[in-house]
């Protein structure tokens, strides 16, 4: 099935924008509360689908604190289109999201540590 021209390019655009980012930038904290702030926004859109939005809030919560308080609020935009084409099954998408998701995930101090 082909997709409209405009949703390939729209694609592209958010595929590209969250790219464009440096590894470094990737790996920020404000970065990562942005990907999960845009993550709980699509929580609360499709709800039922994963896990309560809290949990993404939470997560937030804990990178604003790594960061000082910052959120890259320029890239919740693209980081929210990323998750809606991840969910609808695109696997570019899923697999973006899932290398950004692991590498937040690198910057939280371990468990029972601080």
């Amino acid at each position: 099935r082909d997709r409209p021209r405009h949703a390939v390019r729209l694609r592209a655009a958010c595929l590209l924008a969250v790219l464009a980012a440096s590894p470094a930038q990737a790996e920020t904290a404000a970065e990562c509360a942005a990907f999960w702030q845009a993550l709980a926004g699509v929580w609360r859109d499709y709800p039922g689908v994963w896990t309560a939005p809290d949990t993404a809030l939470a997560l937030v919560d804990d990178f604003r604190k790594l960061s000082g308080g910052a959120v890259a609020g320029d890239r919740i935009a693209s980081y929210r289109l990323m998750h809606r084409y991840a969910l609808s099954g695109d696997r570019q998408s899923a697999d973006l999201q899932r290398r950004i998701g692991a590498r937040c995930d690198a910057l939280l101090p371990a468990p029972g540590t601080k």
